[in-house]
Formats: C-alpha cells, structure tokens, sequence
C-alpha cells in the first residue's frame, strides 16, 4: 500500500536527518519560548539551512498523519479510494503552500526591512517542524494507550492549533519590531488569515 510505502520512507529520511534535528531542537525550542530567537535563527546560515531541509523532510510525515486521522475531511472525499485520498492530501498541501507564496508576495510591506519579512515569513518552518514533531509523539502516546481515533483527531487539532496561535503571536512579535502593534496585525491577517482562511472554509463548506 501507498500509505506504508510513505511511512518506510519518511521514516529513513528522518532517520538520515536525525543529527541535524538533535542540533537544531534547543534552537527551535527556543523560538517558541522568545520571539527574538527567531531572528537569532535566522541569522546562523548553518541553523537556517537545517531548519529548511527539516520543514521540507517534514512535509511527509505530517501528510501522513491528517490523512491517517482525516484532520482535513471535506465530504467529497468520502467515495474515493484511499490512495486517491491520500494524493488529494498532499495536492492539498501544496496548494496551500503556493496560496502562502501568492499571498507573501502580494502583501509583502516594502517598508519593511527585509530581514525582519523574511525571518517572520521562514517562522512558520520553525513551528511547522515542531507541530510535526509534536503531532507524532501525541499519536504515538496515545496508540500506546489505546486512545480511540476520534480522541486522538481531536487531539491533533487542538495541538495544532495552539501552536499555530503561539506561531501567530511570534510572527506578531517579529513584525512589530519595524512597525506598530496595529499594522502588524494588519500584515498578520494578509498572510495568514487568507490561505488559512480558505483551507478552513473549503472543508467546512465541501
């Protein structure tokens, strides 16, 4: 089956990728905890290039998960077969990372430096690993226990999105260092509410 296939292989290329994961994690850790570790981060051209390659090895597994456990289970998936779902997900996925682009580049403030765009745009690898992360240990300790599969969703989903709010008030943070608190929020809603926004609402309507 296609959906062990991806799991044998997302699970070498974790594996292969072990060190720079055990390198980076205080860093990672830390952005969660500072909003100015971010940017610290972002600096060290070692630490960013391994935070890349980790959002990236990441994509897989994460896939993995909301199909095995439905995260994302709009009605008109219900007849499909399962690699045909399994697919959906991750067309799904990178059509949610190409509206983030679009929007990134659409409402990107030119009065902003740079730098500061960058590193709170690249935030979300950040915290993107560690909801992976996160969302494996959560699965694993809960199999373990004999959780149902809905308590386990359920779960998820409030992991995830306590993280994403976390990662929404560093990104806040991050802004604000080169503009108000209220323009800030305004750059906020332009590139997270809108393709988040539209992931949301297409399940909720479809």
């Amino acid at each position: 089956m296609l959906f062990n296939a991806l799991v044998i292989f997302s699970f070498l290329v974790l594996l292969l990728m072990l060190r720079r994961l055990i390198g980076i994690m205080p860093s990672l850790l830390a952005c969660m905890i500072r909003w100015k570790e971010n940017i610290n981060l972002e600096d060290s051209v070692k630490l960013s290039r391994d935070r890349d390659y980790l959002a990236l090895a990441m994509i897989v597994p994460f896939c993995l998960l909301a199909f095995r456990y439905r995260l994302y289970s709009p009605g008109f998936v219900e007849p499909m077969s399962d690699n045909a779902v399994l697919g959906l997900y991750f067309a799904i996925f990178l059509a949610y990372l190409v509206v983030r682009i679009m929007v990134t580049m659409t409402f990107r403030p030119h009065k902003m430096p740079k730098k500061i765009f960058g590193t709170a745009v690249k935030t979300s690898y950040s915290f993107f690993i560690i909801c992976t992360l996160v969302l494996l240990a959560t699965v694993a300790v809960m199999s373990v226990a004999d959780a149902s599969d809905v308590h386990i969703r359920n779960a998820m989903l409030w992991i995830s999105a306590l993280i994403y709010m976390l990662f929404l008030i560093r990104k806040v943070q991050i802004f604000s260092t080169s503009c108000s608190v209220f323009v800030a929020f305004l750059y906020l809603c332009a590139l997270e509410m809108i393709p988040t926004g539209i992931l949301v609402v297409s399940a909720m309507i479809f």
